[in-house]
């Protein structure tokens, strides 16, 4: 018998930033120690370097691969970054080392905060390279869970399985038809999104979001402008409305106070739909339209606009609401 494996490693990490102010300093302290408290083994030099210590060995794990490095860039970070000035300079000299000798590797992490230039400023050794947002601290649970999924190899949107060749052993016609009908063709994979969908196609399923974050709609014809929605997918837990929602925005705060415990509701133009997937994340749809259109059948249009949060919350206030008809 092989004996048991223990938990996996924790990552660790290098905190890389410049002394800009008390302010400052505080808000990298409680970043980190935020990540520590999520498992993340972070070095920080307030914490790791004593009285009498030595910065400059401690400066160098900046340089080591067995940490990634999350760099907060401030305006004068990138700045003392560039011109080699202080800790900042000498841990960027070290970094660019690193990254020039492998220009695929991601293992430095630009946090952009307090660094007001749109696009933010960035030293010239991350130059290119994404970084993620931290100035606005309306945002900041949404990106410190991104972040955090990041260095714990945990990503929301993971790329989907690859499917069969469709032309593989198949006719023509065979094939055109395996294309026409594959689900992936009903499917907008980002966390925001405006949608048309005849629900006749694909059984009335259309899915949204991705990895952890997806969810499938399933919808059918209730009226002339009315649709069901039900939670028989097997990645949705919970479905819900708010009727008329249009000048009710305040409902918005917490999307879980409505009733989820029925396996149908009825939506129709300017209604929101509530959606709870089985990962425990949430979605809000917004009917726009409903309508019926002639092509090669008569065929029912629905319009919607969706929105999920990648952080489990249920909270969608300050989402825009599109103006529908009275």
């Amino acid at each position: 018998m092989a004996p048991p494996t223990g938990p996996p490693e924790a990552p660790r990490v290098f905190m890389s930033y410049s002394h800009d102010d008390d302010h400052h300093r505080d808000w990298v302290a409680a970043l980190a120690g935020r990540l520590r408290a999520n498992g993340v083994d972070v070095c920080l030099d307030r914490w790791d370097v004593a009285l009498g210590g030595n910065l400059a060995l401690f400066m160098e794990r900046a340089a080591n691969a067995a940490y990634r490095v999350v760099a907060i860039v401030s305006a004068t970070y990138a700045r003392k970054a560039d011109e080699r000035e202080g800790g900042a300079g000498v841990e960027a000299q070290m970094l660019s080392a690193r990254l020039y000798a492998d220009l695929d590797e991601a293992q430095v992490i630009p946090v952009i905060r307090n660094n007001p230039a749109n696009p933010p400023r960035l030293p010239a050794y991350l130059s290119g390279r994404r970084w993620i947002d931290f100035r606005d601290d309306k945002r900041a649970e949404d990106s410190y869970e991104e972040l955090l999924r990041d260095l714990r190899s945990a990503p929301v949107d993971a790329a989907p399985p690859l499917g069969a060749n469709p032309f593989d052993g198949k006719s023509d016609t065979e094939a055109r038809l395996e294309i026409r009908n594959a689900p992936a063709r009903w499917h907008s994979p980002g966390l925001t999104g405006n949608v048309e969908f005849v629900y006749a196609q694909n059984s009335g399923r259309y899915m949204i979001g991705s990895g952890l974050c997806q969810f499938t709609l399933d919808l059918g014809v209730r009226g002339p402008d009315t649709v069901y929605v039900l939670n028989d997918p097997a990645d949705i837990k919970h479905v819900a409305v708010i009727s008329r929602l249009r000048g009710r925005e305040v409902l918005l705060s917490d999307v879980s106070q409505f009733n989820t415990s029925s396996r149908v509701v009825d939506a129709g133009i300017g209604d929101a739909i509530i959606l709870h997937n089985k990962n425990g994340y949430w979605a809000v749809v917004m009917v726009t339209a409903i309508f019926g259109r002639r092509a090669l059948d008569d065929e029912r249009v629905i319009r919607f606009q969706y929105w999920i949060r990648p952080d489990r919350a249920p909270d969608f206030s300050g989402i825009l609401v599109i103006d529908t008809p009275a």
